[in-house]
């Protein structure tokens, strides 16, 4: 198993396993399609689990890089330098911003070890399950090769030496069709159970990755709150006021 998987390769899961032609079980046939279907689904979501958590980092991260440079051009501007009470605010910005570029890096490491490394090690059974698949589907054609010349033998002249040649390839079909019936069983038996745990392997990572993204987002209104003065009292309506000024901002528009 290895974790330099690339979520951009073609996926594991490719090849369906081959009708049995009555080797196994309708049921059995049914069982092993509908489970393939059911983990081609499971590694696509795996995979888009992947570059989502990704690309959420990537936006952190440009976040904080545009904030950064947007505290230190404030704080080296004319009018921060000329402006003490300005400079004072410009300063603490620059090091809440700072602060959020620590929590920044540490969020990513933690997305990285409760999602993208679980992704990784799960990414890495689906080769394994297609290796199964194509192992299972060699014995198959065994198995039907040897019941093709078993057929032939036996409309030959039962003669002493045909007599023992079709028992011969009596035992090679028998041990062909047991080695077939054992790797089909034991796909028909792991493969629902394989999927069925995809729960219990998800959640532990989602629940470490919310709340981490919880702390993170609660630290940093805290740290930008602090910014404000008297932010903890402010009255409703000045809440109102600011709510409003907001809206107003955000309604202009660039005029060239």
């Amino acid at each position: 198993m290895t974790l330099n998987w690339n979520p951009l390769k073609k996926p594991a899961l490719c090849q369906k396993p081959t009708l049995s032609q009555g080797f196994a079980s309708y049921d059995d046939d049914r069982t092993l399609e509908l489970n393939f279907v059911r983990l081609q689904e499971l590694e696509e979501n795996c995979k888009k689990l992947y570059r989502e958590v990704r690309r959420s980092d990537d936006c952190l991260a440009d976040l904080h890089k545009a904030e950064d440079k947007l505290a230190s051009d404030l704080c080296n501007s004319q009018i921060c330098q000329e402006d003490q009470e300005l400079k004072g605010l410009c300063d603490k910005y620059v090091s809440v911003v700072y602060q959020m570029g620590h929590n920044t890096e540490d969020l990513t490491e933690l997305s990285k070890r409760t999602v993208v490394e679980p992704m990784k090690k799960l990414a890495g059974e689906f080769p394994q399950i297609q290796g199964a698949i194509k192992k299972r589907d060699q014995t198959l054609g065994e198995a039907q090769r040897n019941q093709q010349k078993l057929d032939k033998v036996q409309k030959l002249e039962r003669t002493g030496q045909n007599i023992v040649k079709t028992e011969q390839t009596k035992k090679v079909h028998q041990l062909a069709k047991e080695d077939f019936e054992s790797q089909n069983r034991m796909l028909v038996m792991e493969l629902p159970q394989f999927y069925e745990k995809r729960v219990e392997y998800f959640q532990p990572s989602l629940q470490a990755l919310i709340r981490s993204q919880v702390d993170y987002y609660g630290e940093s209104t805290r740290l930008f709150s602090n910014l404000i003065p008297g932010s903890s009292h402010r009255t409703a309506d000045q809440q109102q006021t600011i709510e409003h000024k907001l809206e107003q901002i955000k309604s202009l528009s660039i005029v060239g």
